[in-house]
This record gives C-alpha cells, sequence and structure tokens, in this order.
C-alpha cells in the first residue's frame, strides 16, 4: 500500500516527475535553457458549478479562447519542447464552445492528440459523455472529475463515465466549510453551501464502490484557508480510512508546505497557465496556477507575456537567466525574495528541484 505522500507524488504535480524530464533538466544545467513540459490551458470560463472555495471566482466568465489561437498556441509550444496538455480551469473546460469556429472541446482533443500532446482533463461534470465524444477518447491519458455536484444535489448513482475507460479516470473531493447558510461573498448564483460531512464522505465511498476500477480518489482542504491541510488530515483522516475499502483514497500531502520557494521561481517555463486578462480575453501566459489564490482571480503582475508571443517569451526568459541567472521576475523582485512576492504558493517542491538544477553546487561531484 502506498503512502498519501507517495500517491500525492504519483497523481499530483509536487515535484518529483520533474526528474523524469533529464532532457529537460540537462537543457537547464548545460544549455542554460529552459523547456516546457506541461501546458496548463483554461479554453473557457463558464462553469456549471459556483464552488465555495473557487481560487478563481472572480474570473471574466464570458472568456474563452478562439480555436485558431489555441491551434497557433499549442503549434507554439510544440516548436519548444512540449509533451503533455492539461486541460482545467477557469470554468468547466467541457463546456468550452468556439461558436464563430464552430468548435468544441472536441476539437482541442483531436487537434492536441494529433500534434502528439499527452491529455489530461479536469472537469466537475458527472456526465461524460453530454460533453466528450468517444471517439477522442484514444486521445486522453487521464480525466480527473471534481464531485462539488455531490454538494449541488447529486447522488453518486448520477455519476455517468460512458465510455471511457475507468482505470483512467481519477476522482477529486475538497473538503470545505459551511457557508453558514449564506453564499459566498464572490458567489454568482447566490448559492450557501452546507459543507462536508460524513455523509458527503460516504457518498464520495459509495461512488469509489460502484466504479472499484478508478484510478484515485483525492480529497485535499480548501485552498483559500492557509495551514488547512494538515487540520482537514486530523479532522477527517480516521474516517476516510475506515470507508476506503478499495485503497484509492488518499489525502493531498502537502502540510504546511504551501509557501513559495523563496530563492528562485522557475515552474512558469516548465508548467505555464494559460488563461485570459483579469478583464476577458487577451489570453496570457501566467507563471503559475497559485497566484490566483491571492485576489481569486487573474492578476497580469505575474503573467510572463501575450499567448501570442510564446516562443519570443521563452526566447527572452532564458536569455534574461543567462544573464542574470533568473528567467524572470514578478513585482521588480529581481527573480529573488519569491516570499514576499506571492502569496500562497503550490510549488515549492518544483522550484527547490528545478533551483537546485540551474544553481551550480560547490563540490558537487561528491553526490
Amino acid at each position: 500500500m502506498k503512502s498519501y505522500e507517495e500517491k500525492t507524488q504519483q497523481y499530483s504535480t509536487w515535484g518529483d516527475k520533474l526528474l523524469q524530464h533529464t532532457d529537460v533538466l540537462y537543457a537547464i544545467q548545460y544549455e542554460d535553457t529552459f523547456k516546457p513540459v506541461n501546458i496548463q490551458l483554461a479554453p473557457c470560463e463558464v462553469c456549471d458549478s459556483d464552488c465555495p472555495f473557487c481560487s478563481v471566482a472572480g474570473r471574466p466568465l464570458k472568456s474563452y479562447m478562439p480555436f485558431s489561437k489555441i491551434v497557433k498556441m499549442l503549434e507554439d509550444f510544440k516548436t519548444l519542447g512540449a509533451k503533455a496538455l492539461e486541460i482545467t480551469g477557469g470554468g468547466n473546460p467541457l463546456l468550452y464552445r468556439d461558436r464563430e469556429e464552430k468548435k468544441d472541446i472536441n476539437d482541442i482533443i483531436r487537434v492536441a492528440g494529433e500534434m502528439g500532446y499527452d491529455i489530461g482533463i479536469i472537469t466537475n461534470s458527472e456526465k461524460l459523455e453530454r460533453h466528450l465524444d468517444p471517439a477522442v477518447y484514444h486521445y486522453i491519458d487521464w480525466i480527473r472529475i471534481s464531485l462539488i455536484k455531490l454538494e449541488e444535489g447529486k447522488h453518486p448513482h448520477d455519476y455517468d463515465f460512458g465510455s471511457f475507460p475507468i482505470e483512467r479516470l481519477g476522482l477529486s473531493y475538497i473538503v470545505h466549510a459551511s457557508t453558514d447558510g449564506v453564499a459566498d461573498p464572490m458567489s454568482r448564483t447566490g448559492k450557501a453551501y452546507s459543507g462536508t460531512t460524513v455523509e458527503s464522505i460516504k457518498k464520495v465511498a459509495t461512488i469509489v464502490d460502484l466504479n472499484p476500477d478508478l484510478k484515485f480518489v483525492r480529497m485535499a482542504g480548501d485552498v483559500l484557508i492557509e495551514n488547512f491541510q494538515p487540520v482537514m488530515k486530523e479532522q477527517w483522516g480516521e474516517i476516510l480510512e475506515e470507508m476506503d475499502k478499495h485503497d484509492k483514497i488518499f489525502i493531498k500531502e502537502i502540510w504546511t508546505n504551501e509557501y513559495p520557494y523563496n530563492d528562485g521561481c522557475y515552474v512558469g517555463l516548465i508548467r505555464p497557465y494559460i488563461a485570459p486578462s483579469p478583464e476577458g480575453g487577451d489570453y496570457q501566459v501566467y507563471a503559475c496556477t497559485s497566484h490566483v489564490l491571492e485576489k481569486r482571480k487573474y492578476q497580469l503582475d505575474f503573467s510572463l507575456g501575450s499567448i501570442d508571443d510564446v516562443i519570443k517569451i521563452w526566447n527572452d526568459c532564458n536569455r534574461r537567466y543567462q544573464k542574470t541567472g533568473y528567467p524572470y521576475e514578478v513585482r521588480g523582485n529581481k527573480g529573488n525574495d519569491w516570499c514576499e512576492s506571492c502569496g500562497l504558493c503550490y510549488y515549492n517542491n518544483n522550484n527547490k528541484i528545478l533551483h537546485t538544477v540551474a544553481n551550480t553546487m560547490m563540490d558537487k561531484n561528491f553526490a
């Protein structure tokens, strides 16, 4: 049985996977060049849920990325060496529609798959084939479904994964507090949420009972609350272990390591986040997904540049790294003192590994 930490590394982005990309690490250390591995794309901001823990509740809801720009972006990133595409939010990406070009989420999957990208999808849709065409399933490496709809009136038997291979499907549940009968201040629907209860956990376990060949169920705390992960494990850990009959459930084990790595940030060139400007449209390459936790919206302070300039951004950042030792800066920090420039950050481990690779250690051969 794997530990929670091992499952966190396997099923989340928490640093160790970088060690599988020796070509990228070699390029950093010996060629002073950063290359992207995984592109995180938020193709649309519309969503059919109103999570009280939504980290981008203040996003521009009507924004979507034109399909032709998505194609050009994928071509540019492939030129730079990108290997995978994670289709995520913003909103629920399965709702993507470009009415002008008459394209939908299946077209994004198809074009990315034909370019050779590995593809993962994060969604909250309980009925996959309401949106996904089974003809594109062979392009998809995994889908992770957030189970918020269990708090919005859906029941375990309402979840219908269609013909998608169950062994490629993971689930995610965010443990969250009650909103005490009133809506979240940034809610767009005015809906109050009752919060996680023992009954909530039983519903999650029932879905696993109905689908015992699922890859995993990831339990995590509300990212808007500082240091909530250890509190969540203390409160719910025993209950989860008791109900986990199939060894599928794990708690995302990040503990208090939720602050920036102070000496450097590099993850933006390895795992860039593509999303709109704060007011919509004008899609940007953001340095990370964590930056939204500060104000629950996108901030141009953390943009590396326009999506129209992908190759230029990487060239400029690599030249800056070769000249100064840091590839980009935020809020004038000159690539240092990131704890002062950023709020909560879930890429501490990733940046620590990248910093070690990017900076020569004294007596490095005495490993």
